[in-house]
């Protein structure tokens, strides 16, 4: 029983340094290609990123303007 624990223990935290080793990647790959580019590529997490652009306005009709011709 011990000797499963310590193996679980080892597995996560070798898990835990897999992720930060790839985060610290991603951040070098990132500060990488905006010095070769010369402008600001934002991170997925913050404000400009990938997660924040799946986000979708919800759709409001009122919004619409509609034209002669518009079959509503």
């Amino acid at each position: 029983m011990g000797e499963i624990m310590i193996d679980l223990l080892y597995g996560f935290i070798g898990l835990i340094f897999v992720l930060l080793a790839a985060v610290a990647v991603y951040i070098g790959a990132v500060v990488n290609e905006e010095e070769r580019r010369g402008k600001r590529i934002p991170l997925v997490w913050e404000k400009d990123g990938l997660l924040y652009m799946t986000k979708r306005k919800v759709f409001d009709k009122s919004d619409i303007k509609y034209r002669d011709g518009d079959n509503t």
